[in-house]
């Protein structure tokens, strides 16, 4: 295979892009061949990708077909795309610029990257606030919104979003929008929803049915996205009200779906959801664990950008050290930051087994009625964490503890019994995994076992794009997975206030 084209009889034993440029050389029409312009092309490719999938094109580029063949002596680039049930040719062109783009859409953060499908390499990512927090910062409550006769305008605030991002993708990269041939998108079931324009109404009201569960292809142009038309836009499938596509790519992106022997898969964002299992089943729970790592909820939390805070070491005398991702100037404590300063502010002594404040020290301030500690102060930026964010972050990380604690124990099985722990999600670039089991957030789990994966969902809507291979592999993990409500699960409510303390009222249940 060359650059950009398929000179060679393409084999399904290499993975398949779900879009990519075909360069092909057809047979003129003769008094002897009067096959038509389209039967003609379809048939070169069928027999070039020696596929018996069946091909079509859309009616666009069928109408363009014959103009362009004849003026362009029957070469062309074939923009082909891969469905799960057939083969789409998708545009015909003289050139094999060709890109598409995969979006996770979380409900606070908007993340995406822009790939050259010619030769499947990642050109940018970027990601920016996903726009709907201007009416809400948890889906409950846009869901509620919705509900009362918004949906149309969070979804066009969505998908506003999304376009921006994508206009900043090609700005920075010099691709031009009519040049991105395809989509990939990951979101939980609201948000996946809400970027389609379907109701939402009857996701929180038992017994909790989704529109829809699978989304399969969708055109660019019925979405609303500022792509080609003619695109096609997968959505990742949700396996329940609380089991989103974002999870499913997570899955993929981990691999635990191939594993052996039982491993976790920890996603920690607005929301955190535990994925226990292995090849043969797979046990979901999902709940608020997550808010107190993020921006909104936190008054210094925020995701792992430039200038945020990932790592902390407090000295004698109260003296904080810390560590930045980039090296920039500090503009506030993402998720892994913010369990190493709640684990080093305990050590210290700082704060008690109840997240209260007990020692005296320089860096100890109040403020309308309310203590903090102070982080970082440079005249111009001061950082402060304070009694009620300390409160918040106790609450997510008992109910993160308890998930895991449930999820391993339904299941008759012990900590020590886990094969790997793969960690998603709101821990930005990584976990400090000794600090974490400090305070008793995860398990006393040989470090060895952790693996720290950054955004699991994004990068399983990566690998569905330069592998269409894996939608077989998607439906496969959407029938084994079994949804277990945490919320409102006895023994949940039974463990969660032993672990709203530092690292718990019994440290036996940490013990591997």
């Amino acid at each position: 295979m060359t650059s950009g084209t398929w000179e060679k009889p393409y084999s399904y034993s290499f993975m398949k892009p779900l879009v990519f440029p075909f360069n092909i050389k057809l047979a003129e029409p003769s008094s002897s061949d009067k096959r038509a312009d389209k039967e003609r092309l379809i048939e070169e490719i069928s027999t070039r990708l020696n596929t018996s999938l069946p091909i079509d094109l859309c009616l666009k580029t069928l109408r363009k077909l014959p103009v362009f063949l004849r003026e362009n002596n029957f070469s062309a680039f074939a923009v082909i795309s891969h469905t799960d049930k057939n083969i789409m040719i998708l545009d015909v062109r003289n050139d094999d610029r060709i890109y598409a783009v995969v979006i996770d859409i979380g409900t606070t953060n908007l993340a995406a990257s822009l790939y050259n499908m010619k030769t499947s390499e990642k050109i940018c990512s970027l990601e920016h606030e996903n726009p709907q927090v201007t009416l809400g910062l948890d889906v409950l409550t846009r869901v509620h919104l919705a509900m009362a006769g918004k949906a149309d305008e969070l979804h066009k605030l969505l998908i506003d979003g999304l376009n921006s991002l994508i206009k900043k993708l090609c700005e920075s990269s010099g691709v031009a929008y009519s040049d991105i041939y395809a989509g990939v998108i990951a979101g939980n079931t609201i948000m996946s929803h809400f970027f389609a324009n379907l109701n939402v109404s009857n996701i929180p009201i038992e017994p909790y049915i989704p529109t829809c569960h699978k989304f399969g292809f969708l055109k660019a142009s019925e979405l609303g996205i500022n792509i080609h038309p003619e695109s096609l836009i997968y959505i990742y499938p949700n396996a329940g009200s609380y089991v989103g596509g974002d999870i499913i790519s997570g899955i993929l992106s981990s691999g635990i779906y191939k594993d052996e022997l039982p491993s976790l898969l920890i996603d920690v964002g607005t929301n955190a959801e535990i994925v226990l299992g292995c090849k043969d089943w797979m046990l979901v729970g999902a709940g608020a664990a997550g808010p107190a790592l993020e921006s909104g909820i936190s008054e210094i939390g925020m995701r792992a950008i430039d200038g945020a805070i990932y790592s902390v070491s407090i000295e004698k005398d109260c003296e904080v050290k810390i560590k930045t991702i980039g090296n920039k100037e500090p503009i506030g404590v993402c998720g892994s930051g913010m369990i190493e300063l709640i684990s080093e502010m305990f050590q210290a002594g700082i704060i008690n087994r109840q997240g209260k404040f007990q020692k005296k020290c320089p860096s100890i301030v109040e403020q309308n009625g309310n203590r903090g500690f102070l982080i970082y102060n440079s005249g111009s930026k001061t950082l402060i964490i304070y009694d009620h964010d300390i409160e918040n972050f106790l609450r997510s990380k008992a109910a993160m503890f308890t998930f895991l604690y449930v999820l391993t124990r339904s299941v008759g099985m012990r900590f020590k019994d886990i094969h790997r722990v793969y960690i998603s999600g709101a821990f930005g670039g990584g976990i400090n995994a000794e600090k974490a089991v400090r305070i008793g957030m995860i398990p006393a789990i040989d470090k060895s076992k952790i693996i720290a994966l950054g955004n699991s969902s994004l990068k399983g809507t990566e690998m569905l794009l330069r592998n269409s291979d894996l939608l077989t592999d998607i439906d496969s993990i959407c029938k084994l997975i079994t949804y277990k409500e945490m919320n409102t699960e006895s023994e949940f409510m039974k463990e969660f206030p032993g672990a709203l303390f530092i690292p718990h009222t019994n440290p036996e249940v940490l013990k591997a």
